[in-house]
């Protein structure tokens, strides 16, 4: 398979079997713009992270240009390049998850919501012990 270029996105392979239709690019672009300002870093900034957390050779540092592409509006036979990798490191460049969140399938959503969920309980649980044994100690 060769390099996608301009002309053949996919190169001179098929395409994916699922490649991100015009309302999944736009959620992507909008989710990606949205967590990038609610970091309160510059673009510049985040990529420079980004680069030092992939550990990119200075030939090929991520740069606020790259950042900006990924979020500019869609345009005819423009296809995203945000690459996988980028995506963790984006997400420990700016302190949050939200990008990997939606990146997530509805399963494993409802897992990591669950799992979350039973975290904060046992949080709890363990409170509400602590709570009781304070309780305790005063009788005594």
């Amino acid at each position: 398979m060769s390099v996608p270029t301009k002309d053949k996105p996919y190169g001179d392979g098929l395409p994916p079997k699922r490649a991100l239709g015009v309302k999944e690019e736009m959620v992507f672009r909008a989710v990606l713009a949205r967590e990038m300002d609610l970091s309160g870093k510059n673009r510049a900034q985040i990529a420079s992270e980004m680069s030092r957390i992939l550990g990119c050779p200075t030939d090929r540092l991520i740069t606020k240009n790259m950042l900006d592409d990924c979020v500019r509006s869609r345009k005819t036979g423009r296809v995203i390049r945000f690459p996988a990798a980028w995506v963790a490191a984006l997400c420990e460049a700016i302190g949050r998850d939200g990008m990997q969140r939606h990146l997530l399938n509805d399963r494993l959503r409802g897992l990591l919501m669950i799992g979350e969920n039973v975290s904060e309980s046992a949080r709890s649980l363990k409170r509400a012990q602590e709570a009781v044994e304070k309780i305790m100690e005063l009788k005594r």
